[in-house]
This record gives structure tokens, C-alpha cells and sequence, in this order.
């Protein structure tokens, strides 16, 4: 499955296949800092939209990389069950909203690998 290689400085996005260890290494080709990778079902907003950049650049910073959020998270003896993806905001109000009701979901900083 491919992914979206992402500069959020210069709001470029790539589709390229999946290469491990590629994120930390690959260049934007406009500004030369390393690219975000992020999963194939995010959309990236057109490059005048930046208020829409700044909101993605929010959640990325946050841990939310647009990877699956679930409405309802039930563990019980031991199994989670997952019930409904829940639609990534677009817009910053939103989205400080959906940082703090999902928090528990965000992938820790230590997690993460570098931009």
C-alpha cells in the first residue's frame, strides 16, 4: 500500500510506495527537509489553503498522523474492540477540539519518527 510523503513547510504532497525507513530520509525536493509520512488516506488540502495546512500541521504535532480514530474504545477480558472511525477536522477549532477528546489515541511523541 502506498503512503503520502508530506513537506508541511512548503505544502507538498507525494505519493510514493511504501519504503521502510524512507520517511526519515527522503528530502522535499522544493525545501530539502526530511518529509512526513503519512498514510495514503489522507487528503491533502490544495497548496493556497493554508489555514487548512496549519490545521494539518497541528494535528501531525499532536500525534494525530491520520491514522484511524475510533469513537468508542471497549476493552473487556483483555480484547479491545473498535466501533467507529471518527473524520479528521478540518479546520484549527476543530481540531483543538479533536485533540483533546482523542488524546488517548495519539501516538506518543517517543513513538513517532522524526520529520
Amino acid at each position: 500500500m502506498g503512503h503520502k510523503k508530506v513537506c508541511l513547510e512548503c505544502k507538498l504532497s507525494l505519493n510514493r510506495p511504501f519504503d521502510n525507513g524512507s520517511e526519515l530520509t527522503y528530502p522535499c525536493p522544493d525545501c530539502g527537509k526530511p518529509m512526513t509520512l503519512l498514510p495514503q488516506r489522507f487528503r491533502p488540502p490544495k497548496k493556497s489553503e493554508i489555514k487548512k495546512w496549519d490545521t494539518v500541521r497541528f494535528l501531525v504535532d499532536n500525534g494525530f498522523c491520520y491514522q484511524h480514530i475510533y469513537e468508542n474504545m471497549e476493552t473487556k477480558n483483555g480484547v479491545t474492540s473498535y466501533q467507529n472511525y471518527v473524520a479528521y477536522p478540518d479546520n484549527i477549532g476543530d481540531a483543538k477540539e479533536f485533540v483533546e477528546k482523542y488524546k488517548s489515541q495519539a501516538i506518543k511523541m517517543q513513538e513517532r519518527k522524526p520529520r
